[in-house]
């Protein structure tokens, strides 16, 4: 068993490392203003390499653990899976044009994708969020529960500065100081990176604590 636990331990780690390693070249390549150029679009080929590797050996950590704890992780983790790909491909065939004589196709379209988009992505966050909750409790480590209140936090303040009435995705500095403006700019241009950055950090840390499951 402990041979199984550490192996979940390493596949976890290398996983989680993957991921915090694209997230530092996605912000180096914002600070230097290469996010949504073509040099992007050059390597975006081996970042989805990376991703599928992180994938894979997340998915192989998480079953050793299932195996040895009956948790629901690997299952819970394989359905995200199964639904990103299908919005992923679903996005392909989605209605663009605008032909008048369309218009019905292209309503309904619009209709299935916007119930199908949100419905996914609330089911990809309260699964993973689940898969860590259940993480932290049959491995004693509580920095999976700090990973999730970060990513719970980070996801927040993420809506909170780019949507509603208190949002400043559109908002104007309130001043002619143009230190200050640039300052909110940046805050929320790089928010996003940051928030997965320090998570990938903390996520990071717990797997590389796992030392028993119950």
């Amino acid at each position: 068993m402990q041979d199984l636990v550490s192996q979940a331990r390493k596949e976890g780690m290398i996983s989680t490392g993957i991921d915090l390693f694209l997230a530092v070249v996605l912000v180096i390549f914002k600070a230097i203003g290469l996010a949504s150029g073509g040099m992007f679009l050059i390597v975006s080929g081996i970042f989805i390499a990376f991703i599928c590797f992180s994938v894979i050996y997340r998915l192989r950590a998480l079953s050793k653990i299932s195996a040895l704890t009956g948790i629901k992780a690997a299952a819970l983790y394989r359905n995200c899976i199964i639904v990103f790909i299908c919005i992923s491909v679903f996005s392909l065939f989605h209605p663009i044009s605008s032909c008048r004589e369309e218009m019905v196709r292209e309503t309904t379209g619009e209709t299935i994708w916007n119930l199908a988009v949100p419905a996914a992505a609330i089911y990809i966050i309260v699964a993973w969020l689940r898969i860590n909750f259940s993480l932290a409790r049959v491995s004693g480590v509580s920095a999976f529960r700090t990973y999730v209140w970060l990513c719970v936090g980070f996801l927040a303040l993420n809506i909170l500065c780019g949507a509603g009435p208190f949002g400043l995705a559109n908002s104007k500095p309130q001043t002619d100081d143009a230190v200050a403006a640039l300052v909110i700019t940046s805050f929320k241009e790089f928010l996003p990176f940051a928030a997965l950055i320090i998570t990938s950090v903390v996520h990071l840390l717990a797997w590389s604590k796992i030392e028993k499951l119950a």
